[in-house]
């Protein structure tokens, strides 16, 4: 329950100091940027100063509210309402062997930080099938920013 209750107040929060760092834009207090591709918020008074600290207590809370809740869902139950690990019935049985051939998983990924692709893959050929995915969409976002 505590878990649920920190969400919901770092979600309030989060919510109340962007409303305050709008209010602090419409009022000329706060002004929005672009720096690169990273928006940046800035501002002098007291709104841009409490919607920012609304923000990051917002967003500390959220992240917060998981490591809190570990180690306390199993305080309370009691352990002999389960049943055997090990049941008597399975050491007179001989266990059945079933060796499965491993599937090796091939993965890659592109991540575009501006112009700059930075590629990760398993090996050479996934990293070649995820660039030309990549140039594939690129040329087609040019092609719609330029003649769309």
């Amino acid at each position: 329950m505590h878990m649920r209750k920190l969400n919901i107040v770092g979600y309030l929060l989060f919510i109340a100091g962007v409303a305050l760092i709008i209010m602090g834009i419409v009022r000329g207090e706060s002004h929005v940027a672009l720096f690169l591709i990273f928006p940046v918020i800035y501002g002098e008074g007291a709104l841009s100063f409490l919607g920012i600290l609304l923000i990051f207590i917002g967003i500390f809370l959220i992240f917060l509210s998981p490591i809190h809740w570990i180690g306390r869902e199993h305080v309370h139950e009691d352990i002999s309402s389960y049943p055997p690990v090990f049941p008597e019935e399975s050491y007179t049985a001989e266990p059945e062997l079933r060796v499965e051939p491993r599937k090796e998983k091939r993965y890659a990924g592109v991540i575009l930080i501006g112009p700059i692709p930075i590629v990760i893959g398993s090996d050479k050929n996934m990293v070649m099938v995820a660039l030309t995915v990549t140039i594939i969409f690129l040329v087609i976002f040019l092609l719609l920013v330029l003649y769309g």
